[in-house]
């Protein structure tokens, strides 16, 4: 029983944890100029180091359309306090209207860094 209680407050934790550090995590995108798709960088202003970072990528084919989301993966990890570079398909005549952080996953807490004296 103990050990169940125990786990139920460690899931709890973590998931508290997943949410304050998504806080910390913004999107920055453009277009590419030179073929179809968005490139841009994923920030992470929190101490851990996060993996499979999935991104929503909502937009339309046509002003009157309701938008809707495509998924992307960022290649590699983000560090702490760090950013990440992404680079995904779109078709050319889409219009992207926003792209934010659909998932990731914590992979570790870096330390602080390093003052010199």
């Amino acid at each position: 029983m103990v050990l169940a209680m125990l786990g139920i407050a460690g899931a709890a934790s973590a998931q508290t944890l997943d949410q304050s550090v998504a806080k910390l995590l913004r999107v920055e995108w453009e277009r590419v100029p030179d073929r179809p798709g968005i490139e841009g960088y994923v920030y992470n202003d929190s101490s851990y180091r996060i993996g499979l970072v999935r991104l929503t990528i909502l937009g339309r084919d046509a002003p009157t359309e309701t938008p809707s989301p495509t998924l992307a993966w960022v290649y590699g990890n983000v560090p702490a306090r760090g950013r990440w570079y992404f680079r995904a398909r779109v078709p050319s005549s889409r219009e992207v209207l926003s792209v934010s952080i659909e998932s990731f996953h914590l992979i570790a807490q870096d330390p602080p860094p390093s003052q010199s004296p």
